[in-house]
């Protein structure tokens, strides 16, 4: 993967429906949110994704979700990527918490 300049930052939030990313967009291309658990392949989550974008997927418990975003300009040509965030298990809900939202 290719890394856009250093404004290409991504940033993981624990909030209480889930993860949340902040990223900056990248002019010209479109955003793609992919997702890796236990060292498994990367999975796409979102596409043409907005930032900031929240990943409510439950997940299994102990899991230590990583996250990239991917830019790809209108031909589908992969024009950079984020570096790579990982969440530690220990400070992830399992699931979004609806207690916590009112």
């Amino acid at each position: 993967m290719n890394q856009l300049t250093s404004t290409s930052s991504l940033q993981l939030h624990l909030v209480p429906a889930g993860r949340r990313l902040d990223f900056t967009p990248a002019p010209g291309c479109f955003a793609y949110v992919y997702r890796r658990c236990q060292l498994e392949g990367w999975q796409c989550i979102a596409q043409n994704a907005r930032s900031p974008f929240l990943d409510t997927s439950a997940l299994p418990l102990g899991t230590a979700p990583e996250y990239v975003v991917q830019y790809q300009n209108g031909a589908g040509a992969l024009m950079g990527a984020t570096p790579i965030v990982q969440a530690h298990p220990l400070a992830l809900p399992v699931g979004p918490s609806w207690v916590s939202l009112r």
